[in-house]
């Protein structure tokens, strides 16, 4: 079975991997039936299976491989699989597993490839299976890729602040007793657990989400880990704290579940961690986390279609993820300095959420273009098709006509942390990111699928277009700067700091990367309508509602 090995372009290949190297694998079996081509149709706004959801148990009848599934378990925990999980889908398997034991299962060695800046960790050939329908096997490379520098701010009169939960409400159009029936399930690393005195503080706190209670929040955890920055954030729960409680505050009525597995670990694409969420049964599902860049085209790194993103569009879940933290990067890669987009954000399968900054400008209610820059919003055009549903008023320079790729993000919720919420007994704010505009977006949907007809729920990405053309008013157009003075999502790197006492010619300073470079000379930026920075904008929970009950 053939690796995508598009990571490995401009590498050189410096001998054997490791063997002590642990792979997260998810091996994935072939469904009974033609899954893609049925996710496909469902997809589709203009096709009649579309808002046609299957149930578990007709997923499973139609699908699911449980036998074989169980199989592949055993095989993996013979060959020195640990942590070896079956999903309930019956259709994927995974485990922990040391390159070393890899090598003998699949019969093909591991090396170790790098530029100087990068490595990247990968078989040297074919994964030769021992067993048949195998579909994909995921988790068999392992990338590293180091974060991009900070960057000077300018001057607005745009200007953010932290709100209590009901003036963030009220900045948002949330509609009251939004998210009853409903069930989020937040896909959070167990190496980043949050604290349940700090929701239960949130909650008790003035200006709390009315009709929110504890009862309603859950944890459930498959993997254990110590806590760690394995994420790439030192802030000890603070990531999981900020999600439960942007989902409670959009959707209070909704259970919230934060479900903790391993999804920061080196070569892990999520795929595991999503079936074993589905399992949960949610209504809403948003995995909080980027998994690597999109060069070219999605398969060339990545493969097929993971099997989540498929089921969840099968059985009408929306599937929610972030466009990145690294402005047009989408997501940094050292020594790669060119505009990219974030997986699995580009999938046509995943609801993108991009980011924002809420504020006030000249005292009325505004929303910015997140952009502190140290980090901004991801976005911009990917390498994969422009699916025929993705086209919104105002589409100016990225109309069909001149943009014939996919673009991200769909649309936007706040990532500057403008949310006041509690991490080890304080009040702060501040701390956001595209994974809190992820859970943003994804309780929303909840709250707004809630008080509508089942036929009528906003599911996929399709669905926001659609919405878009019919009821403009469903969404806040972002079209004008941030806090900061910016109206992109380009990031400006500061030099390296010079050594006491230099003398001799000054280095170079960094690349100023920009998005969208054929469409948009200055980068991607925020215009009225559909851009590649906020895409259609941010939900307003009431005129959806409102619109979609009008249809």
């Amino acid at each position: 079975m053939a690796v995508p090995l598009g990571a490995l372009a401009g590498l050189r290949d410096t001998g054997p991997a490791d063997p002590k190297t642990v792979l997260h694998l998810a091996v994935e079996l072939q469904p009974k039936a033609d899954l893609d081509g049925l996710a496909a149709q469902m997809s589709d706004p203009t096709n009649p299976a579309h808002r046609r959801p299957l149930t578990l148990q007709a997923f499973l009848d139609r699908f699911a491989r449980t036998q074989d599934n169980r199989a592949i378990g055993a095989l993996l925990r013979s060959h020195g699989g640990t942590d070896v999980e079956v999903a309930g889908d019956g259709l994927i398997a995974g485990a922990l597993m040391r390159i070393s034991e890899a090598e003998k299962l699949f019969g093909v060695h591991w090396d170790k490839w790098t530029d100087g800046t990068r490595t990247v960790i990968a078989p040297s050939g074919p994964l030769n299976v021992p067993f048949g329908g195998v579909r994909d096997v995921r988790g068999a490379i392992v990338a590293t890729s180091p974060r991009l520098a900070d960057t000077r701010p300018s001057f607005t009169y745009f200007r953010g602040d932290w709100y209590e939960p009901v003036r963030f409400r009220s900045m948002t159009d949330a509609i009251n007793e939004g998210g009853a029936g409903e069930r989020i399930v937040l896909v959070e690393d167990a190496s980043d657990r949050f604290d349940v005195n700090d929701v239960r503080k949130f909650l008790a706190a003035e200006g709390a989400p009315p009709g929110a209670d504890m009862s309603r929040v859950t944890e459930r955890s498959y993997v254990f880990k110590s806590a760690s920055s394995e994420c790439g954030r030192d802030d000890r729960g603070q990531e999981a704290g900020l999600d439960v409680s942007s989902a409670i505050t959009m959707a209070p009525m909704a259970e919230v579940i934060a479900d903790y597995d391993d999804v920061c670990g080196g070569g892990n694409d999520g795929t595991l961690a999503l079936a074993r969420a589905i399992d949960l049964d949610p209504t809403v599902l948003v995995f909080p986390a980027v998994v690597g860049p999109v060069d070219t085209t999605i398969a060339a790194r990545y493969g097929l279609t993971p099997l989540p993103q498929l089921e969840a569009t099968v059985r009408g879940i929306p599937l929610v993820a972030p466009a990145g933290d690294e402005g047009a990067y989408g997501f940094k890669e050292n020594g790669i300095e060119r505009p990219r987009v974030a997986w699995p954000c580009a999938s046509i399968y995943v609801i993108c959420a991009g980011g924002t900054q809420l504020g006030d400008r000249d005292g009325v209610a505004d929303e910015g273009p997140w952009n502190d820059l140290g980090h901004a919003t991801g976005g911009g055009i990917s390498g994969e098709p422009r699916p025929a549903w993705q086209n919104a008023p105002g589409d100016f320079l990225f109309s069909p006509r001149y943009v014939t790729n996919r673009i991200i993000p769909d649309v936007s919720g706040d990532a500057a942390g403008h949310l006041r919420v509690y991490w080890h007994g304080y009040g702060l704010g501040g701390v956001g990111g595209t994974s809190e505009s992820a859970a943003i977006v994804g309780a929303e949907l909840a709250a707004i699928n809630s008080l509508v007809a089942a036929p009528r729920r906003l599911v996929t990405p399709a669905d926001l277009y659609v919405l878009a053309r019919a009821a403009p008013a469903a969404f806040r157009d972002v079209l004008r700067e941030n806090d900061r003075g910016w109206k992109d999502n380009t990031l400006r790197p500061r030099p390296a700091p010079l050594p006491k006492g230099f003398k001799g010619f000054l280095p170079s300073p960094p690349p100023l990367v920009k998005g969208c470079p054929d469409q948009q000379p200055d980068g991607c930026t925020v215009t009225t309508g559909f851009d590649a920075v906020t895409g259609i904008g941010s939900l307003k929970e009431r005129a959806a509602v409102d619109a979609i009950r009008s249809q």
